[in-house]
């Protein structure tokens, strides 16, 4: 058998996981025993997990709350693999917007926490995958999620576009009798590679990050007697993960193109140009902030709003900030990782902070600007510094990841903005062309968005956004933020 101890990195994304949905439609009438052929892509995906050995393993903590991974070839975690068949055609469900509700009730429901079968005996599955494949052979979905704590973003695509290489690979073998060989490919998945960037000063960091790490938390110290299995039950059923749906919001790229030079004009001077990113993050924060009810009382009538911040809040005091956590990979960074296939976590967690009576100000180029600012200043703290700080100061205690996570959650109004532009999902193909969408569905926490590339055919950036119902109804009214968006889908 073979252990791989996780570092506290990876740790921090605490048993949560990461989806995706590649729709495929059958435009050239590809026959059904050779459109994305069943027995095919099922044997591709059990070959790339031969390169992937760690996403077969069991995932345990051992006395001093380290986590790893333990892969023993006489008892591996068998990832759940599955191919059906819908009722639905695939023009009626592009209609619909991807509306995942529509599939089968078998589909694997994406979820942020995965629930083991029990909480003895049994693991976590570190890998999923389902094919659904539609009406008159019109089309396929191929939905993938992995456990976050293996992977990053990078990682995640590292072992969805292998597959879809090998995928290609039989395909082309089989169709004209080739004997090419498989082009090799090499990833490294030992943790030991980071470890040796670790360092024990601080300067460089946050001093917020720094007062939550170095004060230990004794319920850290708590959560950390439990097994994995049992950390993920109290996170599912804590009533956190639910109560939530999908908005899938485009955002044509000249929309933002010209926001952004609106914006600049209100940008201070030591900012000489906003980026893309500066300006999408801070129109999203923005929005999402404004929809979002900040206590209880938010929504009644002005008389008990009112009544509510001159008495009640003078004692139960509400959240007075907005927090926008913004993960940016230290890849680029880190000079020991560069032209290496390290497919652990690498993700700095930095973000901004901004008080209620900023968001209730009307929505505007200015507004926006403010929020770029914070957003600029937070990510231009990173640096190669910083990143060996950071994974040093979350492995100075056993129990790091656990004391970082429950400094997050106790932020009561908190958005959680992925912006993963880079990654090429959408042109993952395993033998039957590009994507016609490359999706991230909703799988948990409420305010959390992921950005994705849209298609090439139009370009711009595809949000997925995950929120409560209330805070859904009220974006999609939320006449500023719908300026911006061409196209809008809602799984209700």
């Amino acid at each position: 058998s073979q252990n791989y101890y996780l570092d506290e990195v990876d740790s921090t994304s605490f048993i949560t996981t990461i989806p995706i949905h590649l729709w495929y439609e059958n435009t050239a009438k590809v026959p059904a025993d050779k459109f994305l052929a069943p027995e095919m892509l099922k044997t591709s995906f059990f070959k790339a997990l031969e390169e992937f050995p760690i996403l077969v393993g069991h995932l345990k903590s051992d006395a001093e709350w380290k986590t790893y991974i333990e892969v023993d070839k006489n008892n591996l975690n068998a990832p759940e693999y599955s191919d059906t068949q819908s009722e639905v055609h695939f023009q009626t469900i592009r209609d619909a917007g991807f509306n995942t509700n529509m599939l089968p009730n078998t589909f694997i429901e994406a979820r942020v926490v995965p629930v083991p079968p029990t909480l003895v005996g049994t693991s976590i599955k570190n890998i999923r995958a389902h094919v659904v494949r539609f009406k008159e052979n019109s089309g396929a979905v191929v939905f993938v999620m992995a456990a976050h704590n293996v992977f990053n973003g990078y990682g995640f695509h590292c072992f969805v576009s292998r597959w879809a290489e090998i995928a290609r690979w039989m395909q082309n073998s089989a169709a004209d009798g080739s004997s090419a060989a498989l082009p090799r490919r090499s990833f490294v998945h030992d943790r030991s590679i980071v470890r040796e960037i670790r360092s024990s000063e601080t300067d460089a960091l946050d001093s917020s990050l720094r007062a939550t790490m170095l004060c230990s938390d004794p319920m850290a110290r708590v959560v950390g007697w439990f097994s994995p299995n049992v950390r993920a039950m109290m996170i599912r059923y804590s009533g956190v993960t639910t109560d939530f749906i999908n908005c899938s919001f485009h955002i044509p790229a000249d929309a933002i193109e010209a926001l952004q030079r609106e914006a600049q004009e209100f940008a201070p001077p030591d900012i000489p140009r906003y980026t893309k990113n500066d300006v999408l993050v801070s129109l999203i924060s923005l929005a999402i902030a404004q929809c979002t009810a900040w206590d209880k009382h938010e929504g009644k009538s002005a008389l008990v709003s009112t009544l509510n911040r001159l008495l009640l809040n003078r004692f139960l005091a509400g959240p007075s900030e907005f927090t926008t956590l913004l993960p940016v990979d230290m890849r680029a960074h880190i000079g020991s990782l560069k032209g290496v296939a390290y497919t652990g976590n690498t993700t700095f967690q930095k973000g901004f902070a901004a008080s209620r009576d900023l968001f209730r100000m009307e929505p505007s180029a200015q507004l926006v600007a403010e929020l770029a600012t914070r957003v600029h200043r937070s990510v231009a703290t990173l640096s190669e510094r910083a990143a060996h700080q950071y994974f040093g100061i979350l492995n100075r205690q056993p129990y790091g990841h656990l004391q970082y996570v429950l400094h997050q959650v106790k932020l009561r109004n908190m958005m959680y903005i992925a912006n993963n532009t880079r990654s090429a999902f959408h042109t993952i193909d395993f033998g039957a062309g590009a994507p016609a969408l490359a999706r991230a569905p909703a799988h948990g926490f409420p305010n959390l968005v992921i950005i994705l590339p849209g298609h090439p055919s139009v370009g711009g950036y595809e949000a997925s956004f995950t929120l409560c119902r209330e805070v859904a109804e009220r974006i999609v009214r939320h006449k500023y933020w719908m300026s911006f968006v061409d196209k809008h889908d809602i799984d209700v």
